[in-house]
């Protein structure tokens, strides 16, 4: 799904199309295990009166042909649906990271680039797939942001934080001579919301 601000911006047109040979009704693709989808929106900036287009995807775990493939279907769609002159942000679950040759496919369509690549600053401690386990560390990007070449990206970030829920021992006090016996500590365990840690940017047009 796309989610929105309905005060901000109107949508104008919506839809779908399905990752496979056959885009209009729901089935796998290729070599992929699952039905894969890529869900649009084309938009207006109430403010600024500027138009955009909105592609959100989730291309294959498994099928290597089916992300390749996918990858080339996506920049076809966008070059036919979106007009030169607007903006268009495409994002999503690729499966596949910033090494990875079907990556390039985006990156040197001339129609896309990556706001990791373009972002005037950058928070990235790690990559952005962590398997539920916050203690995994990873430099593969394969959750991507890609803009209009155009677009200035001011801010990217990969957000590591975790949340804590209680264990068998969380009633157990925890001191130390190492710290003030005014402090009281507990043991938690440090959890993620996703496998996936949430990418997010700050853009103008």
């Amino acid at each position: 799904p796309i989610f929105y601000k309905k005060e901000r911006f109107r949508l104008l047109d919506e839809g779908h199309f399905w990752l496979s040979e056959v885009t209009d009704r729901p089935n796998k693709g290729w070599d992929a295990a699952l039905p894969r989808i890529c869900t649009w929106g084309h938009f207006l900036d109430r403010q600024t009166r500027r138009r955009f287009w909105f592609f959100n995807l989730h291309m294959d775990h498994v099928g290597v042909r089916a992300r390749e493939e996918s990858a080339k279907l996506v920049v076809a769609k966008i070059r036919e649906m979106c007009g030169p002159r607007e903006f268009v942000i495409l994002t999503g679950d690729f499966n596949v990271d910033q090494n990875n040759p079907i990556y390039t496919t985006f990156t040197t369509s001339g129609i896309l680039a990556d706001s990791y690549q373009t972002a005037a600053r950058r928070y990235a401690p790690n990559g952005t797939f962590n398997n539920f386990n916050p203690t995994l560390k990873t430099d593969s990007r394969i959750d991507h942001i890609f803009v209009s070449p155009s677009v200035c990206v001011h801010d990217y970030g990969v957000l590591t934080d975790t949340y804590r829920s209680q264990t068998t021992r969380s009633d157990e006090e925890i001191k130390s001579g190492a710290f003030p016996k005014e402090v009281s500590l507990h043991s938690y365990e440090a959890r993620t919301p996703s496998d996936h840690f949430p990418v997010v940017v700050r853009l103008e047009f």
